[in-house]
């Protein structure tokens, strides 16, 4: 990853908040003793570091069709997800996108919608209350049909209105790096209602690495078995993982859903053609509504590790999630 140079910031507390421009003119450091965020200005992306080394990277550009992290690493290095790959160019790595109304975000047509990024970028870095080092980013995103992607204001022709939070800690003991995706939705002022619904694999997806198309090796909460061709898989589960290697080294990612999401939890898996996780709703069989002025949240847990973790740490580790 390319380094840039900037001028360090010694924080006397431990959390530093800062709200800036998707644009701004410089790049702007966030830090305390271990995590440091770069916000690089002339790629709107936001860097999280830990130690010096890379952990994210949040692409938010406002002319690409949704914010999403681009890239997510292992404490071994490994980056664990694949940004537009040639077979599907609108795989973007770790992104959430589903139908509203019929407006297809997950795709990319001339006709899908945009999820478009506010200017205002929260940014914090502290602990948490076990002390393990925390941080936070959090935006508004406004959901648009494709006819109005380009208005300087979205917000008053907003599907819906999204404050997201993406929230990373670092858990160096159990070799674990967690990010939390969290959306809190309204309804936007132009529409009466919204229906929410899309495919089996719509939702919070991620592409894995090329190393783990046709043998990563899948697993979930309720041992629900997958197929032998692996090309779609359909779990009810309350989590679901991925183990495999990239250049000869070991790594899973485990993708949690919390309880307090609408609809029972699903999660649509492959390897075959290539390798792809995704936490839904179930949207494809039972499609959510709510009216003007209604509120909603989905919220689900992704952790990466450099070797494999047993069923029963994943348990625990979702039942102490859902906790706190």
């Amino acid at each position: 990853m390319k380094r840039h140079t900037i001028l360090p910031l010694v924080l006397t507390a431990c959390v530093l908040a800062g709200a800036v421009s998707a644009a701004p003119r410089k790049t702007v450091p966030a830090q305390d003793s271990v995590l440091n965020f770069l916000l690089v200005a002339d790629r709107n992306e936001l860097r999280l570091d830990y130690k010096g080394l890379p952990l994210i990277v949040y692409a938010f550009a406002t002319n690409q069709f949704k914010p999403y992290v681009r890239e997510l690493y292992a404490f071994n290095g490994v980056n664990v997800l694949r940004d537009a790959p040639v077979d599907h160019h609108h795989h973007h790595a770790l992104m959430y996108a589903i139908k509203v109304n019929g407006t297809n975000f997950w795709e990319e047509t001339p006709v899908a919608g945009y999820e478009r990024p506010g200017r205002d970028l929260l940014r914090t870095v502290g602990r948490d209350k076990t002390g393990r080092p925390k941080a936070e980013l959090s935006q508004p995103i406004y959901w648009v049909t494709h006819d109005h992607a380009a208005l300087p204001d979205p917000a008053p022709v907003a599907l819906l209105v999204e404050q997201r939070t993406i929230t990373v800690t670092v858990d160096e003991k159990n070799g674990e790096v967690a990010l939390e995706w969290r959306g809190d939705f309204a309804v936007g002022q132009a529409s009466p209602k919204v229906t929410l619904g899309g495919a089996a694999y719509h939702g919070l997806g991620l592409r894995l690495p090329e190393a783990f198309d046709k043998v990563a090796r899948h697993q979930n909460s309720d041992d629900v078995p997958y197929t032998a061709e692996q090309k779609g898989d359909v779990t009810p589960a309350k989590w679901a993982s991925v183990s495999g290697a990239v250049g000869g080294k070991d790594v899973m990612v485990a993708l949690f859903s919390h309880p307090a999401n609408r609809n029972p939890p699903k999660f649509f898996s492959m390897i075959d053609g290539f390798a792809y996780l995704s936490a839904t709703q179930g949207l494809d069989t039972a499609p959510i509504e709510y009216s003007a002025g209604g509120k909603f949240s989905v919220r689900y847990l992704l952790t990466v590790y450099p070797a494999k973790k047993s069923k029963e740490f994943l348990t625990e580790r979702h039942q102490r999630w859902v906790g706190e």
